[in-house]
């Protein structure tokens, strides 16, 4: 999964155009007539749209993209374990507004819920982002070894389910989301 930065974040149209600055030529004024893009003047600055939506007529670039994609995220399921271990699982319900925390052994299981804020809510959303959650490869394998730690992280959207997985192989991020996850729920997470 990746953000799809010409998927409009107003109206969720794929049908948008780039926004081309400065002084335009005679084939970059052709495909403004035809529609292909869209002529943004000749002032360039940091911060300025890329994108414009054909049907809607928004216009926006790739960090309101980001933002868009972060902020469709509705809850998150991450679960990290091994036998010997036992087993983690945690669920950040982000619209519904709670944490839940279950520890799965052999002789005995622990869980745990509590509610959350909105406020809080949005944090978490902005820390994902922060870990470049929906960046992260779908599959961190390593062949090498049969046995140890597997873990998931099941995002769940607005426009569906974004599956990512691992076995004795982790995305750079790891140790901070699991200390994410540790802070979060106030319980062992690894």
């Amino acid at each position: 999964y990746t953000v799809n930065f010409k998927l409009c974040p107003q109206c969720g149209s794929r049908g948008s155009i780039p926004i081309v600055y400065g002084y335009p030529g005679y084939e970059l004024f052709k495909q403004a007539e035809a529609g292909k893009v869209k002529l943004g003047g000749c002032e360039i600055w940091g911060d300025q749209p890329e994108y414009s939506c054909k049907e809607c007529g928004y216009e926006w670039n790739r960090e309101q993209s980001i933002d868009a994609a972060y902020g469709k995220i509705t809850s998150l399921k991450a679960s990290v374990g091994g036998y010997f271990g036992g087993h983690y699982t945690v669920v950040i319900d982000l619209n519904e507004l709670f944490i839940t925390w279950n520890h799965f052994q052999l002789d005995a299981d622990s869980q745990f819920r509590k509610k959350i804020r909105p406020t809080t809510a949005q944090k978490y959303r902005e820390h994902l982002k922060s870990l470049a959650l929906l960046d992260w490869k779908d599959k961190y394998k390593n062949p090498g070894i049969l046995d140890g730690t597997q873990w998931s992280v099941d995002i769940f959207t607005d426009q569906g389910l974004i599956h990512k997985h691992g076995d004795n192989n982790y995305p750079e991020q790891w140790d901070d989301f699991c200390t994410f996850i540790a802070k979060t729920t106030g319980r062992k997470f690894r």
